[in-house]
């Protein structure tokens, strides 16, 4: 007898949206162990109009990466290179959380970290994509602190940017990546949000409570 009919992409989609909604993360690590398309489905909630479940979505791609990893590399960087495209206009979709989908990919898979993070740095000063790269080299500096010195160069210069986004995100990587001391930022009250990637949720903070690690 036949096997039961193959689910849909929209029920693959679906199924996707309700991990994301309890962010479990070992029902997502099982999910993707399971779900040949686990990838796809995840990629197009990277679109969703909650930005709630975009930002999950970036963190279950890399989950749905180690889970890859375990039979090679080259998988993950497909994902990552598909990323990339992207992220660039000719793909007919630009995906504003290209970064953070490479930063979360790569704290979960760090023996790419030396091969792509130069390639995720090198978007520090592009529109639309600042602020998503700052936390995504957050992201990555939990994992790995050693950042290329360029990079750090880069995120202390963005200390005085006028985007407060830019300022906390560059505060929380250097942060992660050399304690360094940051008390010059301590009083600064500009609000902005924070994905945080260890509960699921976007938090609001200041730039100050950021440069004290106060996430």
């Amino acid at each position: 007898m036949p096997g039961p009919p193959s689910p849909s992409r929209a029920e693959r989609k679906e199924a996707a949206r309700r991990l994301l909604a309890d962010f479990d993360l070992e029902a997502i690590r099982g999910w993707a162990a399971a779900e040949p398309q686990a990838v796809r489905s995840l990629q197009s909630l990277l679109y969703d109009e909650d930005e709630l479940v975009r930002w999950r979505a970036v963190e279950a791609l890399g989950l749905v990466a180690a889970v890859r990893a375990r039979g090679g590399l080259e998988p993950v960087r497909e994902l990552l290179r598909r990323t990339l495209w992207l992220m660039n206009d000719e793909s007919g979709g630009l995906l504003w959380h290209g970064p953070q989908v490479i930063g979360a990919v790569l704290a979960n898979v760090p023996s790419l970290c030396s091969e792509f993070t130069p390639i995720v740095a090198s978007f520090l000063e592009e529109d639309p994509f600042r602020v998503g790269t700052r936390w995504a080299l957050w992201r990555l500096a939990e994992v790995r602190p050693d950042l290329p010195a360029g990079v750090a160069v880069a995120l202390t210069a963005s200390l005085a940017d006028r985007d407060p986004a830019v300022r906390g995100h560059a505060a929380l990587a250097l942060l992660a990546a050399r304690g360094d001391d940051l008390e010059a930022l301590a009083r600064d009250e500009a609000p902005l949000a924070v994905f945080d990637h260890r509960t699921g949720t976007l938090r609001a903070t200041t730039v100050g409570a950021a440069a004290r690690g106060l996430l």
